[in-house]
């Protein structure tokens, strides 16, 4: 079997490009955010080097002003985000998303519904939005991934179905009020993807 190999963004060229600040960013430049330093490396490798950030495309969905909830159980791919209450389906980029060495905007998109048939059963159409990038180097998961918000709209609540393969379990429709006032049982991604939402949703697809 052959190893994975995960997308990721030299730590460097996203502080010099301004786009590696503590908390959230507004942006919908997919573009100028792939012309930067990019490689794919040994998820092992990445997983324990700092100086790269997995970039994890970290999907919202909402109806009718409500985000979909749901918990991580003891069997998700990343233990310690275990037993958390999420907003955002998350999942890494791998090389196979990439027709050559450099990924592309399509390819990115592409790699983030591949994760979305992964653990979702989605009817109907899906508007899609980038709304920027949350980043959190306040404990070791964060250090070595940054977020990709993209903010999808579905007609109905029915429309967005969990498939429980991935051990995430559905917990309802929150409105971002409710979501704050129980704070503490959310991951940090979350709440920074809530508090990014406020300052705009970016250009739907």
């Amino acid at each position: 079997m052959a190893e994975e190999q995960v997308f990721c963004i030299s730590r460097s060229a996203l502080e010099k490009a301004g786009l590696l600040v503590q908390g959230g960013l507004v942006t919908g430049d997919l573009a100028s955010l792939l012309k930067l330093e990019q490689s794919f490396i040994p998820r092992w490798l990445a997983e324990e080097e700092p100086a790269w950030k997995q970039l994890i495309p970290y999907q919202l969905f909402v109806c009718e002003g409500r985000l979909m909830v749901f918990q991580r159980g003891g069997g998700v791919g990343e233990q310690r985000l275990a037993g958390r209450l999420s907003v955002g389906i998350g999942g890494h980029i791998n090389s196979d998303d990439a027709a050559g060495e450099r990924l592309k905007t399509e390819e990115l998109w592409e790699a983030a519904r591949r994760e979305r048939r992964e653990e979702l059963e989605v009817k109907g159409a899906v508007k899609e939005a980038v709304v920027g990038l949350i980043n959190d180097d306040s404990d070791e998961v964060g250090r070595v991934h940054i977020g990709l918000v993209l903010l999808c709209q579905v007609g109905r609540e029915g429309d967005v179905l969990v498939h429980g393969e991935e051990d995430i379990h559905f917990r309802g429709w929150w409105t971002r009020e409710e979501i704050t006032r129980r704070r503490e049982w959310f991951e940090k991604w979350s709440l920074l993807a809530v508090e990014l939402m406020e300052s705009g949703y970016g250009q739907v697809r």
